[in-house]
């Protein structure tokens, strides 16, 4: 008699805190990426202050749950690439506003087949998510712009294509 064995083996591998900053009243994508390519069995985006009122969004076997959705997010929410292709679970949020401000999690269980059996792979991302006023954020450009120096003497420019600050150190040598 051939008994079948289902063998379940459970990795959990947490990434570093992504920093995200959106414009109020636009739309951006919450990054998730699977390193296997594998089958996403499950994926939950969920938020940390919504408790138990629902998911951002959630999907299990090849199937979205709108049901499991908390309101505030239904029809704001999609997957960037909806077959999740290469892995990419990437969450697209549209219209953002300030109540969409805090910290998102993405959760995937993965399905792979290793040496002919099945095991799983959990995997999570954790986003911290800003939404800022337009108006705010040209403001805090034009403060830069008059005061570029702080009280140590570091001089801040910005490298617009990369989105990053660069910071000069500027010393006087004094004889």
């Amino acid at each position: 008699m051939n008994k079948c064995f289902l063998i379940l083996s459970f990795i959990y591998l947490a990434e570093g805190q992504q920093e995200v900053s959106v414009h109020l009243k636009q739309d951006v994508t919450l990054v998730c990426q699977s390193s296997s390519v594998e089958n996403i069995s499950v994926l939950k985006w969920s938020r940390s202050d919504l408790n138990s009122d629902g998911y951002v969004y959630f999907y299990r076997n090849k199937r979205c749950f709108e049901n499991y959705q908390h309101p505030w997010f239904h029809g704001r929410v999609m997957l960037r690439d909806a077959g999740m292709k290469g892995g990419d679970a990437s969450l697209i949020l549209k219209n953002a506003t300030f109540k969409d401000a805090g910290i998102y999690e993405c959760h995937l269980l993965v399905r792979e087949l290793v040496e002919s059996r099945r095991s799983y792979s959990e995997i999570s991302h954790i986003i911290n998510l800003t939404v800022t006023n337009a108006a705010e954020a040209r403001g805090n450009m034009r403060d830069n712009l008059i005061h570029p120096e702080d009280p140590d003497g570091n001089t801040q420019s910005r490298d617009a294509a990369a989105g990053r600050s660069l910071t000069r150190k500027t010393k006087a040598v004094l004889y």
